[in-house]
């Protein structure tokens, strides 16, 4: 089966501070796949990686079948961050956020605001739906990250990288959106999720993989669990 993320023998540093040393990572179309580790033992590290937004000192990162630098790989990837990085007055409806995921993807002429069916379906896979029409900046932690993940599914990309998606979210709707992303999986897409506690996902994953002292390795439920009670 293809292959969606390639990391052969990885190495960055922030600085003097090494990060990864010389990790390897395989994805598959059709996976997915739960990245965990400690905090600050490189998780979003690994996604910026496969996002382009940073560079390895040395290895080989391939996404799609090219360069993760490259537009059109970037055009074929959904990223939802954690949380918001940027607070404004503006008044943007979900809606309308939602939408603009659709901006690299879709010509201008196939785009329909915050009523367009893709928008629509995006919003009620992630429980949305009713507060398309509200201002995002005014709605719960919670409401918001759940916009940030409808955005990097209105597109149906191939690749879908989640930094802590479920951060902020109600208990009782993890089910619902971990099913929403296994079903992404069934159809084909790779699905590569940063979380802490894999538990959000035990249902529906294909794999653990854990960074730790630079390396990334699979790992069982059980020995996820064991290792970091240890830790």
């Amino acid at each position: 089966m293809q292959l969606s993320v390639e990391l052969h023998d990885v190495h960055f540093a922030y600085g003097a501070s090494p990060v990864l040393d010389g990790a390897d990572l395989e994805l598959r179309a059709g996976e997915f796949v739960v990245l965990a580790g400690h905090n600050g033992s490189g998780k979003s590290t690994v996604l910026k990686l496969c996002l382009g937004l940073l560079r390895a000192q040395s290895g080989e990162i391939r996404v799609l079948g090219g360069s993760p630098s490259d537009p059109s790989v970037r055009r074929r990837t959904g990223y939802a961050p954690q949380g918001l990085r940027v607070v404004t007055s503006i008044p943007v409806s979900v809606g309308e956020v939602v939408t603009a995921g659709l901006t690299p993807t879709t010509p201008t002429w196939r785009r329909s605001g915050d009523g367009g069916e893709r928008t629509q379906k995006a919003l009620a896979a992630v429980g949305m739906e009713d507060l398309a029409r509200e201002c995002l900046f005014e709605l719960s932690g919670g409401q918001q990250q759940r916009t940030i993940l409808a955005r990097a599914l209105v597109a149906d990309p191939p690749l879908l990288l989640l930094d802590e998606p479920t951060t902020g979210i109600d208990q009782s709707l993890r089910p619902r959106l971990a099913a929403e992303l296994r079903a992404r999986a069934d159809a084909g897409a790779t699905v590569l999720a940063v979380s802490h506690d894999p538990d959000d996902f035990h249902a529906v994953l294909d794999r653990i993989v854990v960074i730790s002292e630079g390396k990334i390795r699979q790992m069982t439920h059980e020995q996820f669990h064991a290792h970091f009670e240890i830790s």
